[in-house]
């Protein structure tokens, strides 16, 4: 118990003399009665303890200890105010040296490798903000390249659906429109017309625009036209639809042949 009361009272002790003011009186109260705690120390050793409260008691009867304490008082709010008063006269002198002198000197003498903390700060605010913007930029870069790969993928997706929606009807409807536009060309008598126009286009050569019933053929969507070579002249090509046509009029001419 006594331990604990000895560490409690250290420790008040400690923390009180940390105040500004108290360490400051203390340090007034030792100067202003240095004589007393110089003699409390330093006592004859034939001084009995009654000589020595006596002189304790002679020295506040001399001393009046309420004016004495309004005394150090005064002396402790003077010392503070001086004190900080110098603290700050010494921080502007710090500042000017070193927020303007020593720059300046530094600009004058050593202006090419040395530089600036201005500067650097300025450019250092510079180079943060465009990392900023940087980092905004990429993170929507790769949510725009998220969004696009989402639509690739789903054009992609939908265009494998109708690819195979469209191969399944060619494969149930192809053969019958086969024959019907081959039905088609050979009751108007243009079988000799459409195989020489396919000819010419297998040929790669240029097709006229007289040529007979051409627009007939375009019509059907057996032949599409693909660029100009004159005014007249022009290269046409077969749709998937016109090749199987002339592949069935081949067949059926080579078995009428045989």
């Amino acid at each position: 118990m006594v331990k604990d009361f000895l560490i409690s009272f250290t420790d008040n002790f400690q923390e009180k003399t940390k105040n500004p003011f108290l360490g400051t009186y203390l340090l007034v109260w030792l100067i202003r009665n240095w004589d007393l705690v110089y003699s409390l120390f330093n006592f004859d050793e034939k001084a009995t303890r009654w000589a020595k409260i006596q002189f304790v008691k002679n020295y506040y009867s001399e001393n009046n200890f309420i004016e004495n304490l309004f005394i150090n008082i005064l002396w402790s709010f003077g010392l503070l105010i001086l004190t900080y008063f110098l603290l700050n006269v010494s921080r502007f002198i710090v500042n000017i040296s070193e927020k303007r002198l020593t720059p300046w000197i530094y600009k004058i003498t050593d202006s090419k490798s040395i530089v600036l903390k201005e500067d650097y700060d300025r450019l250092r605010a510079e180079n943060d903000d465009l990392q900023i913007r940087l980092d905004n930029e990429r993170q929507s870069k790769t949510r725009l390249e998220a969004i696009i790969k989402n639509q690739d993928e789903s054009i992609l997706e939908l265009s494998k659906t109708q690819t195979e929606s469209k191969s399944t009807n060619e494969n149930f409807d192809g053969e019958q429109d086969v024959e019907e536009l081959l039905d088609r060309i050979q009751s108007a008598n243009n079988s000799n017309d459409f195989e020489k126009i396919c000819l010419l286009i297998l040929k790669g050569k240029p097709i006229s625009d007289a040529e007979n019933n051409l627009d007939f053929f375009i019509k059907l969507g057996l032949i599409v036209f693909e660029k100009r070579v004159t005014s007249a002249l022009g290269h046409f090509k077969l749709t998937p639809l016109g090749q199987r046509v002339f592949n069935r009029m081949r067949i059926i001419n080579n078995l009428n042949a045989s």
